[in-house]
């Protein structure tokens, strides 16, 4: 795994192509229709962000959170319009919590069997 400091994904809400944009170096997390900037904040140490977004003529909520597990998803009217936002972000969040998981059950297993 290289080390990437930008991670974009687009995608297609009502008819409006979407960018998505996080800066892990700055924390940034941008959401972009077309070539305007819908939503644009600094995450730095709160894990959960809720914030309301003006796509095309609707309203849609966002919500990201961020603790172990990369989740950022898009709902308009309790019903999910885009499941992940950003899900190169989250399969990596996964394998490194996975990863870390395993190193310290490898630890634990020599602590406990080695005599």
């Amino acid at each position: 795994m290289s080390f990437e400091r930008f991670h974009k994904h687009l995608h297609t809400v009502a008819d409006n192509t979407i960018c998505v944009s996080y800066d892990r170096l700055t924390t940034k997390f941008a959401v972009k229709v077309g070539d305007t900037v819908a939503y644009s904040k600094y995450f730095w140490f709160w894990p959960r962000h809720n914030a309301t977004v003006q796509i095309g003529d609707s309203s849609y909520a966002l919500s990201v959170y961020w603790f172990l597990i990369w989740g950022a998803s898009l709902k308009k009217d309790d019903s999910v319009v885009v499941k992940e936002l950003l899900p190169k972000r989250r399969r990596r969040s996964i394998s490194i919590l996975g990863y870390g998981v395993f190193i310290v059950l490898v630890r634990a297993a020599f602590v406990v069997f080695t005599p």
